[in-house]
């Protein structure tokens, strides 16, 4: 018989009394989603990388006390959550120093992996998804993506539930008006 996995709630308490393993295995559970949620927030591979990296090590010099009633999913999407607004600032910044920089590069001009994505029916899906405003692209990584509870979405977020019902309504909405063909005929 094959031993079962300690739970969530036993690796974070395992954890927090000083056990280096059980926070590897925390690790394990989460990374591919901290960095999924992550690129879907940043849009950039080597920065979503470093954000989830950055989550990680985070917790792990800082765990948080107990009693707290967060649980380890909910803090390191919170965690990562503040790390990705705070590469998107940054990046923000220095996008405002390089404009003058980039005026001789075509301004329809993608990276080839890009173009590539944009072959296939996702890439539509993708692309759309992109140009989500960051709230709304944020609140519906991680409950329609990463399958939070909206309790943990809201505790990631410091919303409410209504605004994050609010949100993930506009966006889906947005996506739509993206991807459905427009009637120009108009008429039933």
């Amino acid at each position: 018989m094959a031993a079962q996995e300690p739970s969530d709630e036993e690796l974070e308490r395992r954890w927090k009394q000083g056990s280096a393993p059980a926070f590897s295995l925390l690790f394990e559970r989460y990374y591919k989603r901290v960095y999924g949620f992550a690129y879907r927030f940043v849009q950039e591979r080597g920065a979503a990388e470093d954000i989830a990296q950055r989550a990680f090590l985070n917790l792990y010099s800082k765990p948080p006390s107990g009693g707290q009633g967060t649980t380890f999913k909910a803090l390191v999407f919170r965690v990562a959550r503040n790390e990705s607004l705070n590469h998107l600032k940054w990046r923000a910044r220095r996008r405002e120093v390089e404009v003058e920089a980039a005026s001789d590069v075509p301004l329809d001009a993608k990276p080839p992996e890009r173009r590539l994505d944009d072959e296939d029916q996702g890439g539509k899906l993708a692309e759309a998804f992109e140009h989500l405003p960051v709230e709304e692209r944020e609140v519906m990584t991680l409950r329609l993506i990463q399958k939070l509870p909206f309790k943990e979405v809201c505790e990631v977020t410091g919303l409410t539930r209504d605004t994050v019902r609010y949100r993930i309504a506009k966006g889906l909405e947005r996506l739509r008006a993206a991807l459905l063909p427009q009637n120009p005929g108009g008429g039933s």
